[in-house]
């Protein structure tokens, strides 16, 4: 892998967005997961008097384990592109894509909150940095010799 390649005075900026962005989702996650353990004694009490709200019980532990989920993902990104991993460009733009849609999808069944607001502004962020010619010229830079075979430049 070549180590030669200079960083980019916005690298920073994207690593520390990562990081912070990786926190914001699993303080959401810490909060999410204190309101759904509430939930869950809620559950069984409606196991025991009826099936009524389940459907509603159900959408927050899927919030809950998306949240988590995209803030262990934000940060093992956030990680890679600090060490400057060639992947890790490609999986942060697929990282933040999921983010927009899910955003996008709780801004149109106007579910969004202010935390929805916050994620997909911070999303939007890091792909305006990512996006930046220097930042792709570095981690483009960073790929390792492409394989030899029919398709190996």
């Amino acid at each position: 892998m070549k180590r030669n390649a200079r960083r980019p005075r916005l690298w920073l900026m994207l690593v520390l967005l990562m990081f912070g962005q990786g926190a914001m989702y699993l303080t959401y996650f810490a909060l999410y997961a204190l309101h759904a353990e509430m939930t869950l004694r809620l559950v069984e009490m409606m196991i025991a008097h009826g099936f009524g709200r389940v459907r509603e019980h159900l959408s927050i532990a899927l919030l809950v384990s998306t949240w988590g989920t995209l803030g262990i993902a934000s940060v093992i990104i956030g990680v890679a592109l600090r060490r400057g991993r060639p992947w890790s460009w490609l999986a942060a733009m697929t990282l933040e894509g999921a983010i927009l849609i899910l955003s996008l999808e709780a801004y149109f069944l106007q579910q969004a909150n202010t935390l929805f607001y916050v994620a997909m502004t911070a999303a939007v962020a890091i792909i305006f940095l990512l996006n930046q010619r220097e930042i792709q010229i570095f981690y483009r830079a960073l790929r390792s010799e492409p394989l030899p075979g029919p398709f190996g430049r």
